[in-house]
Formats: structure tokens, C-alpha cells, sequence
């Protein structure tokens, strides 16, 4: 069994697919039952700022894509507190990292402390100030 851990540009040009070559090779890496392939929380949002940045995709196509992502069975990632976190982000005019944060509080049951007044319209998270 291999281990390895991937990068936001080898994702990126699997989600978008616009190097023929460099997918297949991608989806080689991906669908071998004998890779374990490491996603960390920081690429995933790596990603989603690209994809919805650079490449300008919709708030829907991007966790359309995520969620495909994170749901294969040769990768490892914090599958829990990524769909939840895309949960928050898709309920919510907040940003990604915004609703990542919910997600940590929501799942872990702990308050969050922000300034943010975006963060305190959220009614299912705990949000005080200092």
C-alpha cells in the first residue's frame, strides 16, 4: 500500500480537465485501489478558492466537485468536517473558510469567537465576542 499526499495543481487539473495527459495519469493515480492519497483540509480550500476564482465556477459546480472528490474510495481526508463544512457553505452567503470554521464548531459543539456579523446570522453555531 502507498501513501501519498497531493497537491492543489495535480487536483486542479484533474477537476477541470484540460491536460489530457496529465489526467489520465491523475486518474491512474486515483483509481488504484493500492493508493492511499492524502487531502489535506488546507488543499481542499486551496481548490475551492482556484476553482472559484481562476477558473470562475459556481458556488454549486465547486462542491459538486468536492464532494465527488472527497467521496473516492483512494482518498483520505476529513470526510466529516469537509461535508459539513460544504453544508455550511452552501446554506450560507459566507465564505469558504467562514463555513469551515461553523463546521469546527458545530461538529466539535464549541463556541466560536469572531467579530464577523456574517458569522452570527448563522443561527445553529454559537458565535459571541471576547
Amino acid at each position: 500500500m502507498s501513501e501519498n499526499l497531493l497537491d492543489t495543481n495535480l487536483i486542479i487539473r484533474f477537476l477541470v480537465n484540460d491536460n489530457p495527459k496529465k489526467v489520465s495519469r491523475i486518474e491512474k493515480l486515483l483509481s488504484n485501489k493500492n493508493n492511499t492519497n492524502i487531502l489535506l483540509d488546507t488543499i481542499v480550500a486551496e481548490i475551492i478558492w482556484v476553482l472559484s476564482s481562476y477558473y470562475s465556477l459556481g458556488k454549486s459546480e465547486v462542491i459538486e466537485k468536492i464532494n465527488a472528490l472527497i467521496h473516492l474510495d483512494t482518498i483520505d481526508c476529513n470526510a466529516v468536517l469537509l461535508n459539513k463544512a460544504l453544508s455550511v457553505w452552501k446554506e450560507n452567503k459566507i465564505s469558504y473558510v467562514d463555513s469551515y470554521l461553523v463546521a469546527v464548531a458545530k461538529l466539535g459543539n464549541i463556541p466560536l469567537f469572531s467579530y464577523d456579523a456574517k458569522l452570527k446570522s448563522i443561527n445553529s453555531v454559537t458565535v459571541q465576542e471576547p
